[in-house]
């Protein structure tokens, strides 16, 4: 080559097609290396996420099971004291009917009256004979129903002449007990107002008692008082919650009579009359 010539390029390497198809495949197979790495990658990170809500839901299930299990037992007792209620009430409007003889104001109820009344219960609250069932003893004796006829006697002729019920009239009143029903079941004590022992007055808001009547009550005539009271024990965790007593009262005065007395004919034990009645 002649000086001060040009240099001639070398030619460029030629680049053969086997070649080239030989890079791509190992291209994609790298590829699908790492895509199948990452795979597993992810199916361990989901497999882990698994584990961590199974132990989660673990934990949490026994808190779930006991709320529950306790709305369950809450919803029963509430049904059970509305129950409990209606009893009372519905039974007081049985008694409180009684309609007298002709040419008297006195009413007259006899043991067949009370039993028909009592045995409402299977219909007004049929909780009470499964629950009995599952206490191994006959619904009779599952829940207390206590009947009553209430005397209000004037101290006084002042008081007597006074006929305004607006104020409170317990101060001029003894209320005095007619006949009581002694032989009905008394779970967890008696249960019954006992005979020759004066009422006593007590706030109208104040608990149910056998010994008191609200002070409201008070006045000139007399009433048929209901006694109920049931013992609410839970379905579950009864071996851990005692039973709650659920009890309430119903005060009614007679509506066609002015006393509703005991009628004493064929009785079998219900209910006692009172001295001097």
């Amino acid at each position: 080559m002649a000086a001060g010539s040009p240099r001639t390029p070398l030619p460029a390497p030629l680049r053969s097609p086997a070649l080239e198809s030989s890079l791509a495949l190992r291209t994609r197979a790298s590829l699908r290396r790492i895509r199948a790495g990452l795979g597993a990658q992810a199916e361990h990170f989901r497999a882990a996420e698994g584990a961590v809500a199974a132990i989660e839901f673990a934990l949490i299930l026994p808190t779930l099971l006991l709320i529950l299990f306790a709305g369950t037992q809450v919803v029963a007792y509430i049904d059970a004291t509305r129950k409990v209620e209606l009893v009372a009430h519905s039974i007081s409007q049985m008694i409180s009917q009684s309609v007298p003889p002709d040419n008297s104001t006195v009413a007259r109820v006899n043991a067949t009256d009370l039993h028909f009344a009592y045995d409402a219960t299977l219909v007004l609250f049929p909780y009470v004979m499964k629950d009995a069932k599952r206490q191994g003893r006959p619904w009779w004796q599952n829940i207390s129903i206590n009947y009553a006829s209430i005397q209000f006697k004037a101290k006084n002729a002042t008081c007597q002449s006074n006929l305004d019920t607006s104020v409170d009239l317990s101060p001029c009143y003894d209320a005095k007990v007619v006949w009581t029903t002694t032989g009905t079941a008394q779970p967890g004590g008696n249960n019954y107002r006992p005979c020759d022992t004066p009422q006593l007055p007590s706030a109208d808001d104040a608990a149910s008692s056998r010994t008191t009547l609200p002070r409201s009550t008070y006045g000139p005539g007399s009433l048929v008082v209901i006694d109920v009271a049931f013992d609410f024990t839970p379905t579950f965790g009864s071996g851990f919650v005692s039973a709650v007593r659920i009890a309430r009262s119903a005060y009614v005065q007679p509506r066609y009579a002015s006393l509703v007395s005991f009628d004493t004919t064929n009785n079998d034990g219900i209910a006692t009359k009172c001295t001097g009645y």
